[in-house]
Parts: C-alpha cells; sequence; structure tokens
C-alpha cells in the first residue's frame, strides 16, 4: 500500500509578493547588490507578510535569495550585528 503525503506551504507564503510574480524571475540565485536583486526587495517591501518571511529566512539560517526584502548579504550583516550586541 502506497502512503501519500501533501506538503503544504506555511499560510503565510500565500500572501507573499513573490508566490505571484513571474515565474522566469529567479528569486534564489541572485546577487546582493545587483539590480536584479534590488528589483525583487523592492515587490518584497510593500507586502504585510515581509516581516514573516525575513524572520524564517533569519530563522532558519537561510544563506540565499532574497527574503523578506533582504538578500543573503543583508541577513549576514544582522547576524553580525545580533552578535555584536549580545556580546
Amino acid at each position: 500500500m502506497t502512503t501519500h503525503i501533501a506538503l503544504r506551504a506555511p499560510k503565510w507564503q500565500v500572501h507573499a509578493a513573490c508566490r505571484n510574480a513571474d515565474r522566469e524571475v529567479d528569486w534564489i540565485d541572485t546577487e546582493p547588490g545587483s539590480a536584479a536583486t534590488a528589483d525583487r526587495k523592492a515587490i518584497c517591501r510593500l507586502w504585510p507578510v515581509r516581516l514573516t518571511c525575513a524572520i524564517t529566512a533569519l530563522t532558519t539560517d537561510e544563506s540565499y535569495g532574497v527574503w523578506g526584502g533582504m538578500d543573503q548579504a543583508d541577513r549576514e550583516a544582522l547576524r553580525h550585528a545580533e552578535v555584536q550586541v549580545a556580546a
């Protein structure tokens, strides 16, 4: 007997800007500081789930792409600042 498991995205992702974005746009493989990354970050900024998305990327140690209006360089800078505040 085969069991099928349906995987579902977290509820907040239903409301994410990238969900309705052009499928040709790559949200993961972007270079920090590039025009493409700036465009993706701008799309994120106006969405109500931006903070939830950013927190998800930070808590799961996401290394690539634009999440919650932040690229990997932004997240790394925030992680570094967090360490300095805690010290």
